[in-house]
This record gives C-alpha cells, sequence and structure tokens, in this order.
C-alpha cells in the first residue's frame, strides 16, 4: 500500500497478532474502517478488545502485521500516523489537580496544535461537549460523568481522523451513558470512529457496522441488521387466539420445526403465545392453516425480528464449545 495516496480506508488492520508470552490476545485480525463509519468492536471481557485498541493506538506494538492509519504505516510513520488518533481508554488518564481547560490547554500544546487555531479548537470542544460550565473546575472535583467528558475532549482535540473508544460508558448512570451514546453518534461528522463494548444495546444504538470478538478472532462482522438476518439461530413469532389453553399448546408443539412454545399472557378471552422456531422452518403458513382447521380464532400472528444478542450470544457459545474439543 503506497503511503502518499491518498487512502479510501481511514484505518487499515493487515493480519495483526499480539502474543504475550505464550498466550495470543489477538490472533490475525484483519478489517479497514471507512470515512465518518463508526465501527463497534462487540465482544464479551477478555475478548481481545482492549489490546486490540491499545496496537490500533500505537500503545502497543503488533507482534506481527500491520496497521495503516489515514494512509500511513503506525510503525514506519509513528508521528504522522498517531497525529490521525484521539485515543480514550478504558481508566481515563485525567490530571486531578489541573482545572479542565487547562487540561485541554496541556494535551493542546501536546498535540502541537497551532496557536491560531487553539483557543477556536478549545471553545469547539469545550461547547460540544457542554463543558464551558465546569471549565475551571478542578478535573478532581468533577462527577463521574463530566471526568468522562474531559476524556472523550481530550481524544477530540484537533479533529483527529480516527478516534478510538475502549468502553466509553463503563461505570457512568443511565442517564449519562444516554448522553454519552448521544455525543458518540455526533462524532463520525468529522472523523471515523471505533468503539469497543461489550453491551450489545450499545452497538446496536451507535455503531454502522459491527465486529463481534472472541478468544482474540473476529467471528463476525456487518451492520447489526445483517447480522441478525445472516446469521438468524431462532425464528420467534408471537401469536394471539381464542380457544381451549391446552388444546393450542399441544396443537403449536406438533408442528415441524416448532422447538418450544411459552404461554405469555391473558387478556379478555385471547391467550398470547411465543413460539421458538428452527431457523430453516417456514412454520407460519402450518400454524394458520391448523388453527383456521381447528375453527380457532386468530387475534394475531407475527414474527418478531431476531436481535444482535441471540446472534452475539450463539456466535461465542459455538467458539467455546469447539475450542474445549481442541
Amino acid at each position: 500500500m503506497s503511503e502518499i495516496n491518498q487512502p479510501l480506508s481511514i484505518l487499515e488492520v493487515n493480519h495483526i497478532k499480539k502474543t504475550f508470552g505464550t498466550f495470543d490476545a489477538v490472533t490475525d485480525l484483519t478489517f479497514k474502517l471507512h470515512p465518518q463509519e463508526t465501527l463497534g468492536l462487540l465482544g464479551p471481557n477478555g475478548a481481545g478488545k482492549t489490546t486490540t485498541l491499545r496496537m490500533l493506538a500505537g500503545f502497543l506494538p503488533p507482534t506481527q502485521g500491520e496497521i495503516f492509519v489515514n494512509g500511513f504505516s503506525l510503525v514506519g510513520h509513528p508521528i504522522l500516523s498517531r497525529k490521525q488518533i484521539g485515543y480514550l481508554p478504558e481508566n481515563v488518564p485525567l490530571y486531578l489537580d489541573m482545572t479542565v481547560k487547562e487540561f485541554l490547554i496541556f494535551i493542546a500544546n501536546m498535540k502541537r496544535l497551532h496557536k491560531q487555531k487553539r483557543k477556536e479548537e478549545l471553545d469547539r470542544v469545550l461547547n460540544f461537549l457542554s463543558l464551558e460550565s465546569v471549565e475551571s473546575h478542578l478535573i478532581g472535583k468533577l462527577s463521574k460523568g463530566f471526568k468522562q467528558r474531559v476524556g472523550l475532549a481530550q481524544a477530540i482535540l484537533g479533529k483527529p481522523k480516527l478516534i478510538l473508544l475502549d468502553e466509553p460508558t463503563s461505570g457512568l448512570d443511565p442517564e449519562q451513558t444516554v448522553e454519552m451514546r448521544q455525543l458518540i453518534k455526533k462524532l463520525n461528522k468529522d472523523s471515523s470512529v471505533i468503539l469497543s463494548t461489550h453491551l450489545l444495546s450499545e452497538v446496536e444504538k451507535v455503531a454502522d457496522r459491527v465486529l463481534i470478538m472472541n478468544q482474540g478472532t473476529i467471528l463476525a462482522s456487518g451492520k447489526p441488521s445483517e447480522l441478525t438476518d445472516r446469521l438468524k439461530v431462532k425464528r420467534y413469532y408471537r401469536l394471539g387466539v381464542k380457544g381451549n389453553d391446552e388444546k393450542v399448546m399441544v396443537l403449536l408443539k406438533s408442528i415441524t420445526g416448532v422447538e418450544s412454545v411459552l404461554k405469555l399472557k391473558s387478556l379478555e378471552e385471547y391467550n398470547f403465545y411465543r413460539i421458538v422456531s428452527n431457523p430453516k422452518a417456514e412454520i407460519l403458513s402450518q400454524v394458520l392453516e391448523k388453527l383456521v382447521h381447528d375453527h380457532i380464532e386468530i387475534r394475531e400472528m407475527v414474527e418478531e425480528e431476531s436481535k444482535l444478542e441471540d446472534v452475539f450470544l450463539a456466535l461465542v457459545r459455538n467458539q467455546e464449545k469447539a475450542s474445549t474439543h481442541i
């Protein structure tokens, strides 16, 4: 790859691996990140997400493989490539005895922002993250939510092309979590973003694309909706009928492909059920045919959308089962 041409990808990761002694923390990762794209790096604790982000940020050298940031090799051109990166680690290293503004000026100097643009950039970041009201406060006196905002401020200062966020909502309360997610969704106006998390709701709400990772490898990748369609592990239906509960349960369980039936509730004269079927089974017509044949009145029969959670859990469990048989 030429390092002087304008790249089509902000980030290009080619077969990177990280080994600690005899332990492979990350094994043969390859992927690209496009301009103004938000990528969710999803996996359980210990999946290798933090190690991956540290390599992408230039804090850890890969044992093998190459990383290019905006066309520059992280190994061959470390200064040029790192200028393109903003990094928010899970445990944000803040100077607690500095005020918010003092800290951001310090970071601006570290990033060698041009003096003429420094004030404009500081004002932009303070405004974007609603930090004006606390800019003269000591960081050590701030709440967890504001400290996380200050950490994000140092990462986005200077409008880096690539922003890396490691568990950015960790330790935040529900209201702070929602606010942080809203801020993250706005970041790709100026930058490409990689967000690492073990929370499925996080990637579904903010990511354009997902890499599902476990035991240092990528298990699947794609848009959240594509993954749920492509990797369906079960199909789910909601059924509402008027009829004898025992009779309906027997009828539903007799249909080929139905794996389980759960009664949800009764409402007036109707009973509601959740049906789980094999992903390859087309049970809808069979259910309707049998209900009509038995003169059972149908109120609703709808297929529910699969969730990314189902895909994630199935992939991780399958990998863990495979590894126990090696």
